[in-house]
């Protein structure tokens, strides 16, 4: 049996298995919410993968690709019987071949640790568990350190700066990296660019090239959450060169003053939990976690 994109009128039964884990009432808003982000275009039925018997929906898997060839996937659920395992490896294969054929590069499911067991699936076809991702906030009523006025950093803003010159910066600061360095090389700089554009609202002004006497150092890039008006850390990165000399901590304060001046409330950021030194930068800042994920990927390269 081959999975195949749910119709319409599954759709509603398919989320139920999907949440089927979870209490009655909260299992029905999961799915009036799924069904909501159908309807508006948020969510593609294309990727929504149901495998059918004679009963209904047997099994479900959801997959999106995003920009950037990049992709999102969560773990198939399927009814609990004797052909469970075989049924989820087919909904992750489908999923996988479906993704690729819609160019995408780079797959990755982000799950709260009380939740990994369910990726076994996924780890049976091809992903790898390589790190948990912790996200920090700041709380901007609680900033206090000021950037250091001898500053040897400038900005210029990705409006304005030299064509091209952002992006070589951006790909040198993944040089060495300890931020799930597993994925460097899958995608080509512009794919890159154009997945960080679709985090949030895009607003070129505060996607910033750092320079030190004139060369380009690092990289900042901000964006506002859509559901918030929060900021986000999107990306923060310094080429080899310019590292382990105090030039992270600028940049950074830099940004969370630009957000308090434009009245945020709160600026958020995701590490690699294998990043050390980026945790200790983050902390020492006044970045508290407040949630941690699980990272499964996948890397297709061909």
């Amino acid at each position: 049996m081959t999975p195949e994109p749910a119709r319409p009128d599954e759709l509603p039964n398919a989320f139920r298995l999907l949440f089927h884990g979870l209490p009655a009432v909260e299992r029905e808003e999961r799915v009036a919410h799924a069904l909501d982000l159908v309807h508006h275009g948020a969510l593609d039925p294309a990727g929504i993968f149901i495998e059918r018997g004679p009963s209904g929906v047997l099994g479900v898997l959801v997959c999106q690709p995003v920009a950037g060839a990049g992709a999102l996937i969560w773990p198939p659920q399927t009814v609990a019987d004797t052909h469970r395992t075989a049924r989820e490896d087919r909904l992750v294969q489908r999923a996988t071949r479906w993704l690729r054929a819609q160019g995408s590069k780079v797959a990755q499911a982000l799950l709260p640790p009380s939740e990994m067991a369910l990726a076994a699936s996924l780890e049976r076809n091809g992903f790898q568990h390589v790190t948990h991702l912790w996200y920090l906030r700041h709380d901007m009523e609680d900033l206090t350190a000021l950037p250091d006025e001898a500053s040897p950093l400038c900005y210029q803003s990705f409006a304005v700066c030299v064509p091209g010159l952002f992006g070589v910066t951006l790909q040198r600061t993944y040089e060495g990296t300890l931020d799930c360095p597993e994925v460097n090389g899958a995608r080509t700089i512009d794919e890159v660019i154009a997945g960080h554009q679709a985090q949030g609202r895009f607003d070129p002004d505060r996607w910033w090239l750092a320079l030190r006497d004139g060369q380009p150092v690092g990289v900042m890039l901000l964006s506002e959450l859509a559901e918030s008006n929060d900021w986000e850390v999107a990306y923060m990165g310094l080429v080899p060169e310019a590292r382990r000399q105090g030039l992270g901590r600028q940049l950074l304060l830099q940004a969370l003053h630009a957000a308090r001046a434009a009245g945020v409330r709160s600026v958020t950021l995701s590490v690699d939990g294998r990043n050390h030194p980026a945790w200790q930068l983050y902390v020492g800042t006044g970045f508290v976690p407040y949630d941690r994920r699980e990272v499964y990927l996948a890397v297709w390269t061909s």
